[in-house]
Parts: C-alpha cells; structure tokens; sequence
C-alpha cells in the first residue's frame, strides 16, 4: 500500500466514525479529492509522512498527525478563499458562504478529532501545541494581510512577515509535526522546521507570480492584492509610474470589458520594464537554496534526504 493510499483509507475510517450525515461526507470527500495540488494529492500529509520517515520514523505512528495536518490544511484553504473571495472555479467557492465555512469548521474539527486518535499523550500535546500556534499565526497572518490590502503601499518587509505566518507557517507546521512524531531530537525538528517555512515561502512566491498576470481567472491585480509582483512594483515604479500602476489595476477592478488589449499591454510593459520576473525568480530561488541549506544540516542516512528533495524541485 502507497502512502496515498494509507491517507485515504485513514480518512475514510476516520469520516465513517465520525457520526456525520452521508451527505457531508460525501462532499468532504469530493473536497479532499479536489484539493490536488502540483505535489500531487493529500500534499500536506504527504509532506509529513516524509518528513517522519526521513528521520527514521514509523509512518503509522505519525498517520494520525498526518491527517490532522491534510484536514487542518483543507479547512484553512477554504476558509481562506472565502475571505478573499478568491478561487470562485472551487467546489467550496460554488456554495454559499454560510455552508462552506460551516462545513470548513467541521473538517477544522476533524482535524483535531484525528489529532486525539494519538496513542502518546506526550505526542498529542506536542503537536497540538504545534497547530494551535500554526492557527494563530495563520489568523495573525491574515489579518495582517487584510490590513496590507487596504494600504497604499507596503514594504517588501511586510509582505514576507505575512507570508512567513501563513503559508510558511503551514508548511513548517508540517514538517515539524512529522519530525516530532517522527521521534528525532529538538535539534533536527528545528532544522526540518526552519525546511518547511522556506519551502512554503518559495511556493508562495511561485503561485504569486502565476496569478498576477492571470487576469481572465484571478483577481490579484485586480483588488490591489499585495502579492509579491505588486508590492515590488510600488515599490521600485516612481511615482508617476505608480500612479499608472494603480490606474490600471483600479479599470481592471471594474470588469475585464474595462480592460482591453491596451490596458494589457501597458501592464507588460511595466512588468518587463521594472524586472519583476527577474526578482520573483531570484527570491524564489534564494528561499529554494535556504530550504535545501537545512537538509544539508541534517545527517540524514540511505536515500531520505532525496525523497525530501523532490518536494523543493
């Protein structure tokens, strides 16, 4: 049995005890079948399977933090999309708000109902801990990014400090908690920790950068969200290019009828003009370096730190 495996049998043990309606599990599932990523599906718990095996764990001691992390990943994804009001072709964005965040606390506590199916209690309070910080820091993160938006302008600062607390603060939540079920020393969790965060602001970086020039699908640009390519540009453009800048991404706001084949080209040339792809490129790759620095910290045996690589390429 595959690891993919192992995490949807879990889960479905795990919904058929859960005493819910037929009908919530089955769109829990339809869910959780969606939430595919690059990395292929159940990313997060797969992130932390690997994590546990890289420092020589048992995979079915860490399985239940592991779901707790796949479930607590998905309810924070929905939760998320419905605050920005983003991401309206996922199946959550095509229900009313009311039931997606009511249906986004239940897999919340799924989460946590997973999180107690832990034999250890000294493993259960651990990583509790873990995702209790990794929540705040999330909420912290957003509404930091709330307030950013609402901004003129932000540093490039402020908009990594953002970042760092969510989607870095995710992907270190579960690198750490597979490193503690995992069963190795403070030492490497930190390390493996100090991983995640790097490789969750690398990701952020790349899927900022993708969505900014999207226009048809996304709406970054759009509402002025502070993504990394617009933060750079108010940051570098003088102040008449600003201006422009938010010209064009106010008439975008108002409908793509608004936005035509000029507006288009205007907004690529001051993309191409001010070397945004060039600095996105350097940023992701300085926190893709970082991320491969802490493997090269630990003195991982056989082949684990290449399995750890894969998630970095």
């Amino acid at each position: 049995m595959n690891l993919d495996q192992l995490v949807a049998g879990e889960i479905t043990l795990l919904l058929a005890e859960s005493g819910l309606s037929v009908d919530v599990v089955t769109i829990i599932n339809s869910w959780l079948d969606y939430n595919t990523g690059e990395k292929g599906r159940f990313a997060f718990a797969q992130l932390t399977l690997a994590i546990c095996d890289s420092v020589g764990g048992v995979l079915e001691v860490a399985l239940k933090g592991a779901i707790a992390m796949e479930l607590y990943a998905l309810a924070a994804d929905i939760l998320d999309d419905i605050q920005d009001q983003d991401n309206h072709d996922l199946p959550w964005r095509k229900v009313p708000s009311a039931q997606a965040i009511n249906l986004a606390t239940c897999i919340l506590v799924l989460s946590y109902t997973a999180l107690s199916r832990l034999l250890e209690h000294s493993q259960f309070e651990n990583v509790s801990n873990v995702l209790n910080q990794m929540g705040l820091q999330a909420c912290d993160g957003q509404f930091q990014e709330f307030t950013n938006d609402s901004k003129e302008s932000i540093t490039l600062e402020e908009y990594f400090s953002t970042i760092m607390k969510k989607s870095g603060g995710l992907t270190a939540g579960a690198c750490k908690i597979g490193a503690i079920l995992g069963g190795t020393h403070q030492t490497f969790i930190n390390q493996l920790e100090h991983f995640g965060m790097n490789l969750g602001v690398m990701n952020q970086i790349k899927n900022d950068f993708a969505d900014f020039l999207n226009i048809d699908t996304k709406n970054d640009f759009a509402r002025g969200r502070k993504t990394l390519p617009f933060v750079y540009l108010l940051n570098v453009l003088d102040e008449e290019d600003v201006e422009t800048f938010k010209a064009l991404s106010s008439m975008a706001n108002k409908g793509l009828d608004m936005f035509g084949l000029q507006e288009r080209d205007q907004l690529s040339k001051i993309v191409m003009n001010e070397g945004t792809t060039h600095y996105c490129c350097v940023m992701y790759e300085l926190y893709k370096q970082r991320a491969i620095a802490a493997l090269d910290n630990i003195p991982f045996i056989n082949n684990r730190k290449e399995k750890l690589m894969k998630f970095v390429e």
